[in-house]
């Protein structure tokens, strides 16, 4: 498991909360089948969908019950389920001793959780031991890099290589099939390129990152070189409009509003090696953001 994907699981609430409205992805991965087509699952709806057992769904929201609060659960006896589809539909609701039908879902007569598509998502945030949960942390972990990156058409990309990777898979079975091994181990490898694809984009991204400056002094050279650059590439060499920039993106990230700060020195030289060392950090995820090659500018080793 990716150290990101492992962050997401293990992380807190608020770290969740920055990927639970992307629930578009849900329907990327495979077809919701949610309750008489409204926009609720029940519990073994989305055991179904993430291909494990109720119990395991239970669990993982029995552990997180208070992370669910704000994602729309609805708790409701099967009576009262059954009255509210009955006025509908009554062909589509039928009572039985010790438990409603609603579209030959089961659903007991004493309490029942349906689950929204956000909790939907959240759930899959959570579990661990589920093939489609870890494609769903995938595709979130890529669009919430890409949208970082500032790059475009971010689900239509995904889809893609959804598609891709669907063909290829179509194409390997079918090769298999007809016995071509050598097409088989063509085919794993583009498979293999594709999983690791974000992986390689990651590690670049990591790398450009890594705070390798030792002192205040060297964070300060580090910093006014990718200004510079930042200013001449992307603002028409105007410094001043880049510097004001940076110093917005430092309040905004770190609540240090460096120009408030007393004293005649100029603004960076203001910032202690503690803060000095995040304001580079702040710099670096600018300048890639902003396709700079970091490692040719810096000379990074």
């Amino acid at each position: 498991m990716l150290a990101n994907e492992l962050k997401l699981i293990e992380g807190g609430k608020e770290q969740r909360d920055k990927y639970i409205e992307r629930i578009d992805i849900l329907e990327k991965v495979k077809e919701l089948n949610t309750l008489a087509n409204t926009e609720f699952m029940t519990t073994n709806q989305v055991a179904e969908f993430y291909e494990v057992k109720i119990g395991v769904i239970r669990n993982v929201y029995s552990r997180n019950f208070d992370e669910f609060e704000d994602d729309g659960i609805i708790r409701k006896s099967g009576g009262e389920i059954f009255e509210e589809f009955a006025r509908r539909n009554l062909r589509r609701a039928t009572k039985k001793r010790g438990y409603v039908l609603i579209d030959n879902e089961k659903l007991a007569n004493s309490q029942n959780n349906l689950f929204s598509k956000r909790a939907v998502l959240r759930i899959g945030m959570l579990l661990r031991d589920s093939e489609v949960a870890k494609v769903i942390r995938t595709l979130l972990l890529n669009v919430y890099h890409d949208t970082e990156q500032g790059k475009e058409n971010v689900i239509e990309n995904i889809n893609k290589e959804i598609s891709l990777e669907q063909q290829l898979i179509m194409d390997k079975a079918s090769a298999e099939y007809e016995g071509n091994w050598n097409e088989v181990s063509v085919i794993n490898a583009k498979l293999f390129n594709l999983k690791n694809k974000r992986i390689k984009e990651l590690e670049v991204e990591n790398k450009n990152l890594i705070t390798t400056a030792t002192t205040i002094k060297d964070s300060r050279q580090v910093i006014n070189v990718l200004i510079r650059n930042i200013a001449v590439n992307n603002f028409n060499g105007n410094f001043g409009v880049t510097w004001s920039e940076f110093y917005k993106k430092i309040n905004y990230q770190l609540g240090i509003n460096l120009k408030a700060r007393e004293g005649k020195k100029s603004h960076l030289d203001k910032a202690n090696e503690s803060e000095m060392h995040k304001i580079e950090k702040i710099a670096r995820a600018w300048a890639t953001k902003l396709g700079l090659d970091l490692e040719s500018l810096l000379e990074l080793k």
